[in-house]
């Protein structure tokens, strides 16, 4: 069931993504154009990702992990569901006719891989390139309240995502009662791939701040045209009462909402002080509702203060220079809760675990829970002020944190 009310309700389904061979078909030479900064060592980063999703099943449960592959081989055995998939995939990457033919041929476990890694499964022929982004599920689709919102990216490195997205999305039995019942709002369509239009939202820029109130960035991935239609979408449905938009400069460091500010409790908040906690040109917040009364903050804390009253503001690395900087460009604002006050981040950025600790969080290492609590089946609810670490030196360098990570399905 489709539902998620805010960011740090308890996590109950979420889809994750572990890295794939694709990721090892990244050269320097096409590097920048999927979106990497960097040549990742992929062993390592299955490696850091599986301690991450390991501990996710101790507290969720195998039923609670949905990884992203298993639901597309899925639908693809739906009827009629592969040949719209290949169909959009033809017009989407202009394949040639020899490339559909192998793709028709493959099973569906085999088909699955192949659109996710760009190569076939058992030959390693490179058919298309790969989609090494696909590790960052919170891109491609959102939960918004008992809605559910397929996104279309901004850089067309992804593209070939929000098709696979919108045919799971739509199919999967997870979440068809959303889509018959009209509650899936669909942005990949074809002209939305057209740059003329600007239509771009990815879910990073996409929070769900508290029940009735979603928060939006406007950055170098989500375009104002987007967020309008989205607004004028939800308000009509009656879906949430206030949209805030957060404007922050369209630069790669802070390229979605979520690589500068995540919540980590009911009242707590973590972010990179010099955009976030300050008033900054380069930030403009402005709140729609629904009734009409709109207003305009001067800082994001500002927004959050006149919101939650009693908020706490934790600065990423400390708030120190240059650590700061430093471990926001290694996600240290980028924290995912399991539940209201226990939260993931990467054992990397040591000054923000400082900062976490001296406001009363303990700091735990993912691993180490999974040990201690395996066969403990309250032990989430056990848990409170936790910041749980997992290993981080490869996942951080592919740009995207804990949060960018998983997609939500269900809070509670």
């Amino acid at each position: 069931m489709v539902q998620v009310y805010s960011e740090t309700d308890t996590l109950r389904q979420v889809v994750i993504h572990q890295p794939d061979y694709g990721i090892e078909q990244v050269t320097p030479d096409i590097a920048e154009e999927l979106l990497y900064d960097d040549i990742v060592y992929l062993p390592k980063m299955v490696k850091e990702h599986k301690v991450f999703t390991n501990n996710l099943r101790t507290f969720l449960g195998d039923e609670g992990v949905l990884e992203f592959n298993d639901l597309l081989e899925h639908v693809i055995t739906i009827d009629g569901v592969k040949d719209q998939l290949l169909f959009n995939i033809e017009k989407l990457e202009n394949a040639k006719p020899e490339v559909m033919r192998i793709l028709e041929g493959l099973n569906h476990i085999d088909l699955a891989d192949t659109l996710i890694s760009g190569m076939h499964p058992e030959t390693e022929e490179t058919l298309m390139h790969p989609i090494p982004n696909l590790v960052f599920t919170r891109d491609i689709g959102v939960a918004i309240h008992d809605h559910f919102l397929i996104c279309k990216a901004n850089k067309k490195a992804r593209f070939r995502e929000n098709i696979l997205a919108k045919a799971v999305f739509n199919h999967h039995p997870i979440f068809e009662p959303t889509a018959h019942t009209g509650k899936v709002i669909d942005f990949v369509e074809w002209e939305n791939f057209d740059p003329k239009n600007d239509i771009s939202i990815e879910g990073g820029d996409v929070m769900m701040l508290q029940k009735g109130h979603l928060f939006v960035g406007l950055s170098e991935r989500t375009s104002h045209k987007a967020i309008d239609r989205l607004r004028e979408i939800l308000f009509s449905k009656n879906v949430i009462d206030t949209l805030t938009i957060v404007k922050i400069p369209a630069k790669r460091y802070c390229m979605h909402l979520d690589t500068i500010f995540t919540m980590v409790d009911r009242n707590v908040c973590i972010g990179f002080e010099p955009l976030v906690f300050k008033p900054n040109f380069d930030v403009v917040v402005e709140q729609y509702v629904r009734n009409g009364a709109n207003q305009r903050f001067d800082s994001l804390k500002t927004c959050l203060q006149h919101l939650i009253p009693d908020i706490q503001t934790i600065p990423c690395g400390g708030g120190i220079f240059p650590f700061a900087e430093r471990e926001q460009w290694t996600d240290g604002s980028n924290l995912v809760a399991l539940k209201a006050g226990v939260v993931y981040g990467y054992e990397r950025n040591e000054y923000t675990a400082e900062a976490l600790e001296k406001a009363g969080f303990e700091v735990w290492a993912a691993s180490g829970l999974t040990k201690e609590f395996k066969d403990d089946a309250a032990a989430m609810e056990k848990m409170e002020c936790t910041f749980i670490t997992i290993p981080s030196a490869e996942l951080s360098r592919a740009r995207g944190g804990p949060h960018c990570m998983t997609m939500p399905v269900s809070r509670m």
